[in-house]
């Protein structure tokens, strides 16, 4: 297969067996059945800004099932499609809904779902790391399987905005990039909860906003200042001028720790730099140490946890 890079990939599978594979590969494993008999065959393009993955899937009629049985393997992620041409159908948290003609719908990966396209099918899949979304699990739980129209409501500002990041690739600095996706996924989510016939605002009170608020300009502060090695939640929370128990409390509303969130895109930021083919490329330990990593072993010992292959292997294969 293609590596995956920033500029965008087209990947083709001309059989069940390997469109099964390209799927698990860019997304998460699921259980595949054709509508029909004979072998399936697709098509994938896929490109990256920041942390967000926008894909355009193309396909014959069949049935993605993500089970139980599934959800042990693969990554945590909120997920919008946007069905462009044929009918898809959407089941998850107990609720089904059609998504066609440019609308979308949301669905979690860390849950089972179903989609089932009865026709001949484009789709456009934007997703998000489950971790970076600040909604609480039950609060997503009444988000997904829910269709969003492309041209009313809060839904008219975000169609745009997934079709600029699909067919253009915009060259931006990471801390631009990775502000850009997550404004993007709070509209999403803001969308989504209109269509259900909910507002995000009337979810909480104005304390709850505040802290939101407060937030959104903390993850700004810790994007810009990744390459600090005493980047604690302690020196975080100095620079807000609030103490330390308010800055975990703030986190800990979406299901969040200070320090597990630094990681979490000292860990992203390496692994985007480690994508970049270069002529002279930087050592991994130099790649490390400028996102705030002094310790190469612990370091790589992280990377490899969290993606289930070393630097050095990931390199290897995305360049």
């Amino acid at each position: 297969m293609s590596p995956l890079v920033e500029s965008g990939v087209v990947e083709s599978a001309t059989s069940s067996r390997l469109w099964s594979d390209l799927i698990h590969q860019r997304f998460v494993p699921l259980r595949i059945t054709a509508r029909a008999s004979g072998e399936l065959s697709g098509v994938v393009t896929t490109r990256l800004i920041g942390h967000l993955q926008a894909s355009c899937v193309s396909s014959d009629p069949q049935v993605f099932v993500r089970s139980n049985s599934l959800l042990r393997s693969g990554r945590e992620l909120l997920a919008a499609g946007v069905v462009d041409r044929g009918h898809g159908y959407l089941e998850q948290d107990g609720r089904t809904c059609e998504v066609s003609d440019g609308a979308f719908a949301l669905y979690d990966t860390s849950r089972p779902f179903t989609w089932t396209f009865t026709d001949e099918w484009r789709m456009r899949v934007y997703t998000w790391p489950r971790l970076g979304i600040g909604t609480h699990d039950p609060d997503l739980s009444r988000l997904t399987a829910v269709a969003v129209s492309g041209t009313s409501g809060v839904g008219r500002f975000v169609a745009p905005m997934f079709d600029h990041l699909s067919h253009d690739s915009p060259t931006l600095p990471d801390a631009v990039s990775t502000r850009l996706v997550d404004e993007l996924a709070e509209l999403t989510v803001t969308a989504a909860l209109e269509a259900g016939g909910q507002s995000r605002r009337d979810e909480t009170d104005a304390e709850a906003c505040a802290a939101d608020a407060v937030l959104r300009e903390v993850k700004d502060f810790i994007e810009d200042n990744l390459a600090d090695p005493d980047l604690t939640p302690a020196r975080v929370a100095q620079a807000f001028f609030i103490s330390t128990r308010t800055l975990h409390r703030t986190f800990a509303r979406h299901n969040l720790t200070v320090s597990a969130w630094i990681k979490h895109r000292r860990l992203e930021r390496t692994k985007r730099a480690l994508r970049i083919t270069s002529l002279d490329p930087l050592p991994i330990s130099e790649i490390a140490r400028r996102v705030g990593f002094t310790n190469p072993a612990a370091f790589s010992r992280e990377f490899s946890q969290t993606y289930g292959v070393s630097p050095r292997r990931y390199r290897a294969v995305h360049t």
